[in-house]
């Protein structure tokens, strides 16, 4: 049942987006070794202006 719990949570992170930063700190990590990473703050907030710069299909 434990297992189950885990997968569903990892499954709920996954869609809402919650583990982007911890994704982005492991690529950056493997593909800037020695750089320093954005933090939190900084990651949030850059995802928010790549949104709100490119809309895409969400403008009509």
């Amino acid at each position: 049942m434990t297992n189950t719990v885990r997968s569903i949570w990892d499954y709920l992170k996954e869609i809402s987006g919650e583990n982007a930063y911890d994704r982005y700190l492991a690529v950056h990590t493997a593909t800037h070794p020695g750089k320093p990473a954005m933090n939190r703050g900084e990651f949030y907030r850059a995802r928010q202006d790549e949104k709100y710069a490119n809309p895409g299909s969400r403008c009509p």
